[in-house]
């Protein structure tokens, strides 16, 4: 109890404290919003590379084309795999009109099955454009769905039209039949970028390794997608498998590949492992096609945590300071108490609780004063109009933020355990005061 007393007899009455408390309140609170945010960029970029990629991918060796089939469907879906499309992918030109041509890369898909995938969803369709992208964002109206380009979409409406006539209960002339033109979904910066638009109508051409006119294919842009990923999106066309294949040179019937969902907790190694041995085929997850963008993210925030637990040991002189400054201007008070038969644990235990207390409660204001400041930097950047990370890097207006705990638990503990590590002499200290020389007025 006596240890306890002292303890909070010192840090309620002594300014001194209060000056350690708010050390290790600044130190925690400075540290939780400099890892949330790095935290923050590592969620995000692994959101937007789950965007662009399914669990599995599976492919025949160093790229050879592969027969897609029904068979070949069922042998890949073993246990574990929920859904699988096949794709055919290639770098190729893109030519609008009389403009220059853009360097891009066709991904051709099944849509209905991609759809199945859950990569071609309403989270990243039709997205508007980030705020420093000039031309305005298209009206819902404009916009196809998928490979349902506008112009297809209105005849869809008109055949409607013509099949009641038929039934003797319109009152309009046939439609016309308009030639399809397939429809081709790219990426929202390739589209805004380059001032294109929905409906526009443009040409792709493919490689071409036999020395004659290369492959080209007339698609219109039916919608855009964004992933988040800059150098993807500024590249991405998504187009129906079968003109993706005339495209890159492909038979019918044959892809690149295919792609793969698992069931919710299925272990993608072994599923990777059984398809692989069931197969043949290469079988990558998504970390190993774009695991680099998420890895380099977690070596930066690495190092940003071990930046902070250097800048949390600052504090340890601070603390040091003030507890052993404490211990000097205490000296005649522990005298008093050593000869009037308090224990040295006692007095040791009592400058170690107050160090604990102190961090451990400096800790926890540092943890509100993190999370507060993390929820005030978007809406203080807005305020400002300075967005503090530029969207080449981030490709979004906000600073990305996480509010995961285990951040400031580990800040928590690790200040903690400084806090403590700096009490140790002072209590230490406050045990070796020589009570008699304290009574006798010579300390």
């Amino acid at each position: 109890m006596l240890a306890w007393h002292l303890a909070l007899r010192y840090l309620r009455k002594r300014r001194a404290a209060w000056l350690a408390l708010a050390a290790i309140t600044l130190t925690v609170g400075v540290s939780v919003m400099v890892v949330g945010v790095a935290q923050g960029g590592v969620e995000l970029t692994r959101r937007q590379v789950r965007a662009n990629e399914a669990d599995l991918t599976i492919s025949g060796p160093f790229g050879a084309r592969v027969r897609d089939g029904q068979e070949q469907r069922a042998a890949i879906a073993v246990p574990g795999v929920v859904a699988v499309g096949p794709f055919a992918q290639g770098y190729g030109l893109m030519v609008p009109g009389r403009r220059d041509a853009i360097p891009v890369q066709v991904d051709g898909v099944d849509w209905a099955a991609d759809e199945g995938l859950g990569r071609l969803h309403d989270g990243v369709l039709h997205p508007a454009p980030v705020f420093d992208l000039s031309p305005r964002p298209l009206d819902s109206a404009d916009r196809g769905t998928g490979f349902l380009t506008p112009a297809w979409r209105d005849h869809l409406a008109l055949t409607g039209i013509d099949a009641a006539a038929g039934l003797g209960i319109g009152f309009l002339p046939p439609p016309p039949r308009p030639r399809l033109v397939p429809g081709a979904v790219v990426g929202r910066e390739l589209m805004y970028m380059n001032g294109l638009g929905v409906g526009a109508e443009v040409i792709l051409v493919g490689p071409d390794a036999t020395g004659g006119p290369p492959p080209r294919e007339r698609v219109v842009i039916s919608d855009t997608i964004g992933t988040g990923l800059l150098e993807v999106d500024k590249l991405a066309v998504i187009a129906p498998l079968p003109q993706v294949r005339r495209l890159l040179g492909l038979k019918p019937g044959e892809v690149h590949g295919w792609r793969a969902v698992l069931e919710p907790g299925a272990d993608p190694a072994a599923v990777a492992q059984r398809i692989q041995a069931d197969t043949g085929l290469r079988v990558q997850d998504w970390m190993e096609r774009r695991g680099s963008f998420v890895r380099s993210l977690e070596q930066q925030r690495l190092i940003m945590a071990v930046v902070m637990v250097l800048v949390q040991i600052i504090a340890v002189f601070i603390v040091y300071a003030v507890f052993s400054t404490l211990v000097v201007e205490k000296r005649h008070d522990l005298g008093v108490l050593r000869g009037l038969g308090a224990p040295r644990r006692q007095l040791a235990g009592a400058f170690l609780l107050a160090g604990a207390i102190a961090s451990l409660g400096g800790g926890l204001l540092g943890w509100a004063l993190g999370w507060g400041g993390l929820a005030a930097l978007n809406p203080v950047s807005a305020w400002l109009g300075v967005p503090l990370f530029p969207q080449d890097v981030f490709y979004t207006a906000q600073a990305p933020i996480s509010y995961d705990w285990r951040i400031p638990v580990a800040f928590l503990a690790s200040q903690t355990a400084i806090g403590l590590a700096a009490v140790l002499l002072p209590a230490w200290q406050a045990t070796r005061v020589d009570p008699i020389a304290c009574l006798r007025g010579d300390a």
